[in-house]
């Protein structure tokens, strides 16, 4: 049986109990579950919305926008936040090595997974399309899309995984 620190260092335990040094991460440390599980627990926004929306709806409705060829990147195009948090835009920036740390883990998970990072211009605009629309219709709850509704975390962790195995599969 494996034992359990609370303060092992430099890592996080994910939610299989996989000890993920987010500083030295191994393609063993990433599991698509951990994934799903993190993203769809996680607010868009810094949880700044009148609902809660999640980071993995986001990405399983930009999965659905993209082209075939490019699902699973847009899909998984937010996935290093699962270990390194969402954190909004303009806090980011100003995080002197978030940058270098989540562009190492997207290399890892992207080689784990068999997409391209960086990501291409498509899933770019798309993500910065979604961006837009989220904004709109979450924030400023102008409620220009029919039917918009936001998933609860279970839903959203279920939407995202079966995107994921019926991409793969």
């Amino acid at each position: 049986m494996k034992e359990e620190n609370l303060y092992t260092p430099d890592c996080i335990r994910t939610n299989s109990g996989i000890y993920m040094n987010v500083f030295e991460p191994t393609l063993d440390m990433i599991c698509i579950e951990d994934v799903a599980h993190a993203l769809s627990n996680q607010p868009r926004f810094g949880g700044h919305l009148p609902e809660f929306y999640s980071v993995a709806q986001h990405s399983y409705l930009c999965s659905a926008l993209a082209s075939d060829k490019n699902k699973l990147a847009a899909l998984l195009h937010d996935s290093s936040e699962a270990f390194l948090m969402d954190f909004p835009s303009p806090i980011k920036q100003r995080m002197l090595d978030y940058k270098g740390i989540e562009d190492r883990l997207m290399l890892l998970i992207a080689k784990k997974f068999g997409f391209k990072y960086p990501l291409n211009d498509e899933v770019k605009k798309i993500d910065k399309d979604m961006l837009e629309m989220e904004w709109n219709e979450l924030m400023l709850q102008k409620k220009s899309v029919d039917n918009f509704i936001c998933f609860s975390p279970a839903k959203a962790k279920e939407m995202f995984l079966g995107a994921y195995y019926s991409l793969i599969n």
